[in-house]
């Protein structure tokens, strides 16, 4: 068997998923405590067999206070598969942001809760949770050569909880992430994530090891 194979339905096997993501993530800042921001995106796995995700998720997010933001939005994520039946996600969030301790290396707490409806195109019968998810991320920022430019350095680590009902075709368990991020100009920076991710799969035994690369693209409007 390949490193890189695919899964067969029933496979018992933990195996490896590589896969790329690409993410475009404008925001708007309404109010000085208010913002509208989002993801529009592709994933897909690199190998014959897989799947091809798109994803649409706006959000919005409120400052309650320096250190505390409030957020919320609604994911779609369509995914292709080769195999079996495509499927449609649709997921409402919420979830609190809480940045602590700030300095020099400041840590970011994110608790969030998704409802979770997955349905089978081909026959529309549906799968629906609820569950829990916690990251922990710690983000180191320096300047660039140029003024008022910077880079940052990220690490993550990311833990999921079923806390009721049946989840679709993707399972997450626990992600750790590094990456790096550049500033360009006001309001425009691009950032590239490394993850690996342990998840179960729809119609497979076992968990399967995702790496993926994640390149995104950041757009911000109105100060």
């Amino acid at each position: 068997m390949a490193l890189w194979a695919a899964p067969a339905a029933g496979q018992s096997e933990n195996v490896v998923s590589p896969q790329l993501w690409v993410d475009y993530n404008p925001s708007w800042r309404v109010t000085p405590r208010f913002e509208i921001y989002g993801d529009v995106g592709a994933r897909t796995e690199l190998e014959s067999g897989g799947w091809r995700r798109f994803v649409v998720r706006p959000s919005v997010r409120y400052q309650l206070h320096r250190d505390v933001r409030l957020m919320g939005g609604l994911g779609n994520f369509v995914t292709v598969n080769d195999v079996i039946a495509n499927r449609w996600e649709v997921r409402p969030w919420q979830g609190v942001n809480v940045t602590w301790p700030r300095a020099p290396v400041h840590f970011e707490h994110f608790l969030r809760f998704e409802e979770q409806f997955d349905f089978n195109t081909r026959t529309w019968e549906s799968q629906s949770s609820l569950r829990g998810r916690y990251r922990l991320r710690t983000v180191i920022q320096w300047s660039a050569l140029r003024q008022d430019r910077y880079w940052r350095l990220l690490a993550s680590v990311e833990g999921f909880l079923t806390l009721a009902g049946e989840q679709g075709q993707f399972r997450e368990q626990f992600r750790f992430s590094v990456g790096v991020e550049r500033s360009h100009r006001a309001g425009v920076r691009t950032r590239f994530d490394a993850t690996w991710q342990r998840e179960g799969r729809l119609f497979v035994e076992g968990s399967i090891n995702d790496l993926f690369l994640r390149v995104r693209l950041f757009t911000s409007f109105g100060g």
